[in-house]
């Protein structure tokens, strides 16, 4: 066994000295001195001196020459990343535009460049754009590594003044890119900065990607993946410190329906609301950044997608607001599955989730040397009878052992004005083993007067985990954590406490070669259970296999059958239609899943999943069907159906979330998004309504309509009015650049 052990300590040193070794050739992009019209011609001369990037096509085959030429080149200068793409096509026709929807090209054609700006290997942003010249930015932390389900790619983000312009004609479409310096920060070494690169075309019809530099097939998402981007050197770049102002005005009307103060009957309520305040960034230096907002408003962001809760847990909802986007994988520090402990939905909610204003607050955000380092810090107004609310966050990390590992510390605190204090502190980190191997832990302890007396492990969590991820071959996650009693990050999100947990499972890929109609396809067995910490016994348990394949076509197999085990320690509500009574369950229930292409103009996600649930039995029905019309409209709709029948039920009940989201856009400028809800488990009909006109990045008018109707109105007592609430509001917003 010893020697067992040595040898793949050995093993793993000589792989990582391997990675080390083989890091790609840093390639020297060509400065320039001319000036270069953002017009989509790709016309200027300067184009013609500079050499064009060798790409290669990564799928539906990989290694092979593009089915059609591309010629993409970068330039810079002091202040901006130009970018020049011929994208040729022997069939103009086919040319793919779906969408004039900012952040919405899926299906459509499009380039993208990747940028990990400071060279740190985990994160980086993202900037597309399709030959209508829509725009789709993102930011990227973890190196786009999926851990516990959530996405790692933030499409939420949204950066302000890069220019893109396109033009199509009969050879093709043409695009010419140009992201500021100031922008996206760098980090600077002896009149030097290094970052790395990759680019990308996709062919829609083809379900065809082009890549630079060529990527290893076996890796999910490679060009998606940071530590795998090409690396370049820019000379002699000047950083100079920006200053942009965001100030903003709403206006509008809000109207509600309230129960009185006897829950006899609902009287109508209407406020006006005239409001201000502004958004400041600076750039003090290259890679250090200081946010600062004033009397924050998020009026035009999107209505939450509504959930059905089949389940005694918190339901978790992904932060939207722009504020809390840029740079926010500095102030990840994820505990396992949805829970964290610093989570930035805190932040500006009351206890019972209904909006509560946030007055103002500051975020520092940069990188010295190895070091990234975060600080933040939020305070929000009185609501009712919720307090007013100070967040404090410190957050710093440092690359240690190789470029793609890294270890840290945060800081969290929750302060309230009468005296309630709750407070996090932890540390975190990921080790790369070897190419595909990581090794990862984090400890993370709570403190608050309830629970001074209680001891270290009562209040705190800690997480380990060990895993090789591939597409092809063996891989494996390996994942043991434990959670004390008392553990409550209260400014983060927490489902489950005093329990330990062990999860453990195995898989097999294989990328397809030849003439299969498979690109790749995997097998995977996994199992895990939580253990109470105080009876030692287990409360939820689940072990079954998965098998999951994409085509060449580009559609995406899934198929699951799971074994599942629930002891539950006391009855608990479900959907408001019955209770689940305390006991142990054991159920098994098998899931299949069909996505089609996503280049398709009409395209559906099928998902089934079907078996016993607790005492009973569970029918969930997914489906969500999406068509674009035209590059102007885009239909999305989503229907949600669960059918479930258990003994305290007066037989079996079903339950509906239907979807609806219309997006159209007369251009690039000027778009409309309607997003309608109904909810049968939440007895609504939820409406959000926004039109945008988009003068330039940063200079936004926006009217909102926000609607809750009613429904089952006769249900309960007294009868329910038949409109809940509604809110219409016009905000503008205008960005200076100083």
């Amino acid at each position: 066994m010893l020697k067992f052990c040595l040898f793949l300590l050995s093993s793993n040193i000589y792989a990582l000295a391997q990675v080390d070794n083989t890091m790609l050739d840093t390639l020297i992009l060509t400065r320039i001195s001319e000036t270069i019209v953002i017009d989509g011609d790709v016309g200027d001369p300067v184009w013609d001196t500079i050499k064009p990037l060798l790409l290669v096509s990564y799928e539906p085959v990989a290694g092979l020459a593009p089915s059609e030429r591309t010629e993409v080149r970068i330039a810079y200068d002091n202040n901006y990343i130009y970018t020049s793409v011929k994208a040729y096509d022997s069939d103009p026709t086919g040319i793919r535009i779906n969408s004039l929807y900012r952040d919405r090209l899926e299906g459509s054609d499009l380039f993208h460049i990747l940028l990990d700006t400071y060279n740190d290997n985990e994160s980086a942003m993202v900037f597309a754009v399709n030959p209508a010249g829509a725009k789709f930015d993102a930011i990227i932390s973890k190196d786009a590594v999926r851990i516990d389900g959530r996405d790692p790619i933030n499409t939420d983000f949204d950066a302000f003044f890069w220019d893109v312009a396109t033009s199509i004609d009969d050879r093709g479409w043409f695009a010419e890119i140009r992201i500021p310096f100031s922008g996206i920060g760098f980090q600077e070494v002896d009149d030097k900065v290094v970052m790395g690169i990759n680019v990308q075309r996709v062919i829609a019809r083809k379900n065809e990607r082009v890549l630079f530099p060529e990527l290893p097939v076996n890796t999910n998402r490679a060009y998606y993946k940071p530590s795998l981007a090409q690396k370049v050197f820019f000379e002699g770049i000047q950083g100079k410190r920006s200053l942009q102002i965001t100030p903003y005005v709403t206006g509008g009307v809000d109207k509600k329906n309230l129960l009185n103060t006897d829950q006899t009957a609902y009287s109508k309520s209407r406020s006006n609301k005239l409001d201000a305040g502004f958004d400041l960034r600076y750039g003090i230096s290259n890679n250090f950044n200081l946010d600062v907002t004033v009397n924050t408003d998020f009026a035009q962001v999107e209505a939450d997608n509504q959930q059905v809760n089949l389940t005694r847990f918190s339901l978790f909802f992904p932060e939207k607001r722009q504020f809390f986007q840029k740079r926010s994988s500095i102030f990840a520090f994820n505990t396992g599955g949805p829970a964290r402990l610093f989570y930035t939905r805190r932040i500006g909610l009351t206890n019972s989730g209904e909006p509560k204003r946030i007055l103002g607050g500051a975020r520092l955000t940069g990188r010295v040397g190895s070091w990234d380092i975060g600080l933040l810090n939020m305070q929000t107004g009185e609501a009712g009878n919720d307090p007013s609310e100070n967040f404090g966050v410190v957050r710093l990390r440092k690359t240690v052992f190789n470029q793609y590992s890294y270890a840290g510390l945060m800081g969290v605190s929750r302060v309230n004005t009468d005296g309630k204090y709750n407070f996090g502190f932890g540390t975190d980190g990921t080790i790369r083993l070897a190419t595909d191997d990581f090794f990862t832990w984090v400890f993370a302890q709570t403190l608050e007067e309830e629970s001074l007396n209680e001891s270290l492990f009562d209040k705190s969590r800690i997480r380990l985990g060990w895993f090789r991820r591939t597409r092809e071959g063996f891989s494996w996650e390996t994942t043991f954590s434990r959670t004390g009693r008392s553990y409550n990050p209260a400014a983060g999100f927490n489902t489950r406490q005093n329990y330990y947990f062990l999860g453990q499972s195995f898989k097999y890929g294989w990328l397809s070669k030849g003439s299969s109609s498979l690109i790749w396809s995997s097998f995977r067995v996994s199992g895990s259970f939580f253990r109470s910490l105080t009876t030692n016994l287990i409360e939820t348990g689940r072990v079954g296999p998965t098998w999951e394949a994409a085509t060449k076509l580009g559609h995406i197999l899934y198929g699951a059958l799971t074994w599942q085990y629930e002891d539950i320690p006391q009855e608990f509500p479900l959907l408001g239609r019955t209770v689940i009574d305390a006991g142990r369950y054991k159920f098994i229930h098998a899931v299949a899943r069909y996505r089609m292409a996503s280049s398709r103009l009409l395209r559906t996600q099928l998902e089934v999943d079907f078996g016993t649930f607790y005492d009973g039995w569970r029918l969930t029905l997914d489906v969500s069907p999406s068509w674009n019309i035209s590059r102007h409209l885009e239909m999305q709709l989503s229907w949600l159906y669960n059918v479930i029948d258990v003994p305290r039920s007066d037989g079996w009940f079903d339950e509906h979330v239907a979807q609806l989201k219309l997006n159209t856009a007369l251009n690039t400028h000027l778009s409309t998004n309607a997003f309608i809800q109904v909810n049968t488990a939440g007895h609504l009909i939820s409406t959000n309504i926004r039109f945008r006109y988009n003068f330039r990045d940063g200079n936004d008018l926006w009217i909102v309509l926000n609607e809750g109707r009613n429904i089952q109105l006769q249900s309960f007592d007294p009868f329910l009015p038949r409109t809940a609430s509604r809110t219409v509001l016009l905000k503008y917003t205008h960005t200076f650049q100083l």
